[in-house]
């Protein structure tokens, strides 16, 4: 006899029928369940069948299933009689949660189809699909742990659950018309309107208005995305005035809107169904407030059943595009609840299955070199990832934006969902909320903490509460840690550390780095020189106070700017002659924000990286092979920009175009990290780069710098399944929390 214990994501994906349905056609016997620890199995049979049977679980397995760990075990036959499906077992140790998949074409034809009992039914599910992680409770995944367990099953449901042979058998989620949830159409007030609850809601849609969606993992907020008054509604409402809303619409209609090449329509149509950001066609029916002044838009596809029905129920509308953009206030939290939604929408679309965990949609760059994760969410979380090496139970709180978490476990890590952008109380709730799930779930009771250096953080101070041994990691360290681990890297490598903001050493705000690095520390070999920042964060919303202060440092003449009155030019200029409330930086977002005022593009920054996307936007793609460069110095271990500022400067008053000063800025920030990563190199003998940072999410630096880098023989890593962003600093911090106590 055998005895096979799985860890990985095999619960609630089909598994156990899997097992059950191929022990029974390799005639052999004994037993499969659930259990914390995984799944298990005790099989008896010949040992040729044995070996078939342990062959095609590693290799045809459930397509939404993830094994990590398979382990055998000889042991004297028992003598079983038959193959059986037995009880979950709870013992000690803990399994993987399966994320929340997109709806299976199997699903998919019972919806559309008239003879079938589950015909637009808007809570089909099976094994292979539906609500899991926003379900669950606690493990094992038992469908009186999951929202589901006040859904008594009808005789129907219970028939499908309970035979090993439908694909439905211990699908928690499984419902139909008789027992299952149900769909509602509600007033701004809360109150239900009669009639049919999607056309009801397409027709407010067709209206104009604005109606919240209750989906899998938390509230859309949607309108119709081709009617611009509605969007510009929806924007005041939101208080989201520039930053792009994501579209979803049918995959017929796709290239219409956006230019995707086949292998990102895949992965819209895989079962994480992510947001994906794609070149936007330049004649199209989406409005332009969608995506104002940007070049690409997220879309995705329907991935609940009754998104489908929403876009197959009424023909006059169709194609149908709807802006489908996160339901919650700018920055919060996604809501879960009609309550926290009053005030936004003029009707809900909404139903009675509760949701236990928020999780917002994730979002996948398109780039010519990867697909490049921006947000991980829904459909990968809380999926863990492998690490290079073994760690103690350790927790990474993150930073201050794109806020979550990382568990360590062994040579496992759990990310958790986007957590918020900001350090609301809601934010906190939904963090220590999430957090103290994943912890019971997963069973790890951590040891260790890791968090970032900023003292003022939220993630700092939830750190300082906790009563554990305590690290705290340099911002851009921890960035340069976390593209290691993806890579399972463990050594030294040179570190590309472009961003925002990050709280050095030396209490300047840090951004333009360039490392070598390993676990254990860092060296800060090159940075872009210190510039001053008035005001501190306050000037990021307010780029030609931070291009002001860059020119008048240098002790260029700043008249031509625009978006800056002469009063705030003379208290900058008085800021600077007597040193106060004065920040140092060597931010490469701060740089963005500089040239792109000195270019006029925006008075005032209503989202974070507006700048960097308005600079990357007017290169259009074109080829940097022919543009010259600005001057730059590399000088002490600084990276001198001063010249670079005079050179665009100079430009712009010889009315140069916009275009043109674009590419050349951003050629040259490739041209400087070569060569400072070529010196870096030729010190060291370290010929592997890492890229990280929010900054790497522009895609002709991105595709720059790794066709340059790779040219000169250097071997580049970068993230692609977690975020190169604040999304993924958590993970850096907790390995390099782990090397230092050790």
């Amino acid at each position: 006899m055998i005895y096979i214990k799985i860890n990985g994501v095999v619960q609630g994906v089909g598994f156990r029928p899997f097992v059950y349905q191929l022990a029974n056609q390799l005639n052999l016997k004994g037993y499969v369940l659930n259990s914390n620890e995984g799944v298990e199995i005790e099989i008896e049979g010949t040992d040729t069948n044995i070996e078939t049977f342990v062959d095609t679980i590693k290799t045809q397995h459930p397509v939404a299933a993830i094994i990590n760990t398979f382990e055998l075990k000889n042991l004297p036959d028992f003598g079983y009689r038959a193959f059986e499906i037995r009880q979950s077992s709870k013992k000690a140790g803990s399994t993987f949660i399966s994320p929340d998949l997109r709806i299976c074409g199997d699903c998919i034809n019972e919806l559309k189809n008239p003879e079938n009992k589950r015909y637009n039914y808007p809570f089909v599910n099976c094994t292979n699909c539906g609500p899991r992680y926003s379900i669950i409770e606690t493990t094992p995944y038992d469908r009186p742990l999951t929202s589901m367990k006040d859904f008594v099953m009808c005789e129907f449901c219970r028939d499908e659950y309970e035979n090993p042979s439908d694909r439905r058998f211990h699908a928690q989620p499984i419902a139909c018309p008789d027992c299952g949830p149900e769909l509602v159409f509600l007033d701004s007030n809360l109150l239900q309107i009669s009639g049919d609850p999607i056309i009801n809601c397409l027709n407010a849609i067709k209206k104009g208005k604005i109606v919240g969606i209750k989906g899998i993992g938390g509230f859309h907020l949607a309108c119709d995305a081709t009617n611009e008054s509605a969007v510009m509604t929806m924007r005041n409402r939101k208080n989201r005035p520039a930053k792009p809303f994501a579209v979803m619409c049918k995959s017929d209609n796709l290239r219409e809107i956006v230019d995707c090449t086949d292998p990102f329509l895949s992965l819209l149509n895989s079962p994480q169904a992510p947001i994906m950001i794609l070149p936007k066609k330049k004649q199209s029916p989406i409005a332009d407030s969608v995506a104002p002044q940007n070049m690409n838009l997220g879309v995705f596809m329907p991935y609940a059943p009754h998104h489908l029905l929403l876009f197959d129920h009424l023909e006059s509308l169709t194609p149908l595009y709807l802006v489908m953009t996160s339901g919650n206030i700018n920055d919060e939290p996604i809501a879960k609840s009609e309550k926290d939604l009053k005030g936004l929408c003029d009707y809900f679309l909404t139903h009675n299955r509760p949701i236990l965990n928020r999780c917002d949609d994730s979002v996948i760059l398109s780039s010519q070199v990867d697909s490049i994760m921006v947000r991980r969410s829904r459909g990968y979380v809380p999926s863990p990832l492998m690490l290079p090496f073994k760690t103690v139970p350790t927790l990474g709180t993150g930073a201050e934006l794109k806020i979550s978490f990382c568990l360590t476990k062994n040579d496992l890590f759990y990310l958790s969902p986007y957590i918020g952008n900001n350090n609301s109380k809601s934010t906190e709730d939904f963090y220590i909320e999430t957090l103290l799930k994943y912890q019971d779930w997963f069973k790890i009771k951590p040891e260790l903490i890791g968090c970032d250096l900023h003292p003022d953080y939220l993630t700092t101070h939830l750190a300082r509460s906790m009563n554990l041994p305590l690290v705290q990691i340099q911002h851009h360290h921890a960035h340069i840690a976390a593209v290691m681990a993806e890579n399972k890297l463990d050594e030294s490598v040179i570190g590309i550390s472009y961003d925002g903001t990050g709280y050095g050493d030396d209490g300047a705000i840090w951004g333009g780095e360039i490392f070598t690095a390993d676990y254990t520390g860092y060296e800060r070999r090159y940075h872009i020189n210190y510039l001053p920042l008035p005001g501190g964060d306050s000037a990021i919303t307010h780029p030609a106070r931070i291009a002001c202060a860059y020119l008048e440092s240098a002790g260029l003449d700043s008249e031509f700017l625009k978006g800056i009155t002469d009063f705030e030019r003379q208290v900058i200029k008085k800021q600077i002659d007597n040193n106060f409330n004065l920040f140092q930086t060597s931010s490469m977002g701060r740089l963005f924000d500089c040239v792109s005022a000195m270019l006029g593009l925006f008075s005032v920054i209503t989202f974070e990286a507006q700048s960097a996307i308005a600079l990357e936007q007017l290169c259009n793609k074109s080829d940097l092979s022919d543009v010259s460069s600005y001057p730059y110095q590399l000088i002490n271990n600084v990276i001198n920009v001063i010249p670079l500022i005079e050179a665009v400067k100079n430009d712009i008053l010889n009315d140069e175009t916009i275009n043109l000063i674009a590419l050349k800025f951003h050629k040259t920030i490739i041209e400087f990290t070569l060569a400072a990563v070529l010196e870096v190199s030729s010190e060291t003998g370290i010929k592997k780069i890492v890229m990280s940072g929010g900054v790497m999410q522009n895609m002709v630096l991105f595709e720059g710098l790794i066709n340059r880098l790779q040219k000169n023989n250097f071997t580049v890593y970068y993230s692609s399944a977690i975020p190169t962003n604040d999304g993924a600093i958590a993970l850096g911090q907790a390995l390099i929390a782990n090397r230092l106590m050790k």
